[in-house]
């Protein structure tokens, strides 16, 4: 009894759900120093709908230093201790202080991707194939990569053959073209199509058994 208590009270033992799969690891978040956040000044709210914000200038320091790490605008929500549809939210609002704070997220936004083109910039003369990856994602319609896409299997091209076929059937009866099907006559007249079918049969009356007999 005392080995199952010590056991149950052991510290280091892995804990287990009833379904005996061990539990999921808490999720820590990387912690935040007060000083390296930015200093946030943000209007006072101006918005009078909903009641008082929660957009305070020290979660929006965090968001600013998480957003200017390079973390999600999701990421950065999480460590401010809010939904990520709550900074949707803040994101879309007019009024102040959220255009005051939309500006901000902005401009961090745009510091990290300068951050981040003078590395790789920097970089491109000693690994050519990064100044290659910035042309083709700067100037795509001159530096993109050409696709060449194969051709179907013959067995599956025949739907395809068929459809081009019914295509020019319908263009061409819309330019008030021939069908295919007409053969023109070379040695008779040239404007008049010959017809194709076979000559009809005439049914002519026989006169002997039509007319009445004739008087002897």
């Amino acid at each position: 009894m005392n080995r199952m208590n010590r056991a149950t009270r052991d510290p280091a033992r892995t804990r287990t759900s009833q379904g005996g799969r061990p539990c999921k690891p808490t999720k820590t978040l990387p912690t935040i120093r007060r000083k390296d956040l930015p200093v946030v000044h943000l209007p006072r709210q101006t918005r009078s709908q909903g009641g008082k914000t929660k957009l305070t200038n020290h979660r929006a320091a965090i968001i600013l230093h998480a957003i200017s790490c390079g973390c999600y605008r999701e990421t950065a929500a999480e460590l401010a201790s809010i939904k990520a549809e709550t900074l949707s939210h803040w994101m879309g609002w007019t009024g102040e202080p959220y255009e005051s704070f939309q500006r901000l997220v902005r401009k961090a936004e745009a510091g990290l991707e300068s951050r981040m083109v003078t590395i790789l910039t920097g970089q491109a003369e000693v690994r050519p194939e990064l100044a290659l990856a910035i042309l083709e994602r700067k100037f795509p319609q001159r530096w993109a990569k050409v696709t060449v896409v194969a051709a179907p299997p013959h067995h599956l091209t025949f739907n395809v053959a068929v459809q081009k076929v019914q295509e020019r059937i319908a263009q061409g009866r819309a330019q008030a073209q021939l069908p295919r099907a007409t053969i023109i006559n070379a040695a008779g007249n040239p404007t008049r199509p010959h017809d194709p079918r076979p000559p009809r049969l005439a049914v002519v009356a026989n006169p002997a058994e039509d007319s009445e007999p004739r008087p002897t």
